[in-house]
């Protein structure tokens, strides 16, 4: 969303350029995920008229670069995500229908952790392990009393807050057990 909209089409697409009588090409995205997959984070924050190329390019499997000359044929998987309800999106008109149709081939939906409190301890033990290792502070281990603070809070920021505050943890903690000590103020205090 902050970049703009023509270095985003350069980024998806590529651009052919003249620089001193030499044709410049920038391969991006789409030719690079040429056989495999293509993530697109948040979709729905691109702008519209990029939202319709896409749509075309998902029917099409081919694209023209910025200067019209380079036809491009591609085969990409697209894989896309957003935190907003796209049906609300196509509603208020900021999200294009057709690119809706175009990717809801499939369609998941993964609740915000505090509708599965029950995964809570498994990431803690990824997150654990993960900036254990990355720390060189291998074996460190969470207390129930500070597990049960992690479990208790709603997790407003999902798996990224969860991940910054056990990450902080381990940086912190000074021994093998992390304790509600070393748990940021705003997780203790949940009411």
């Amino acid at each position: 969303s902050t970049m703009p909209a023509e270095r985003l089409e350069i980024e998806l697409f590529g651009t052919d350029g003249e620089t001193d009588g030499d044709t410049l090409h920038v391969s991006r995205a789409f030719e690079l995920a040429h056989g495999g997959t293509l993530m697109l984070k948040e979709v729905v924050d691109l702008p519209v008229t990029l939202q319709s190329r896409l749509a075309r390019v998902l029917q099409e499997q081919s694209f023209t670069r910025d200067s019209g000359k380079t036809r491009v044929e591609v085969d990409v998987r697209v894989l896309a995500s957003s935190c907003r309800n796209l049906p609300e999106e196509i509603a208020a008109g900021r999200f294009r229908e057709e690119l809706f149709h175009r990717l809801n081939v499939v369609s998941l939906r993964v609740p915000p952790l505090s509708e599965r409190r029950e995964d809570i301890p498994l990431l803690v033990q990824h997150f654990l392990d993960k900036y254990g290792e990355e720390n060189e502070r291998r074996n460190i281990e969470m207390s129930p009393e500070a597990l049960d603070l992690l479990s208790d809070y709603d997790w407003p920021g999902n798996v990224r807050e969860l991940e910054n505050v056990i990450e902080r943890a381990v940086v912190l903690c000074t021994g093998s057990r992390i304790g509600p000590e070393l748990i940021p103020e705003h997780v203790r205090k949940n009411p």
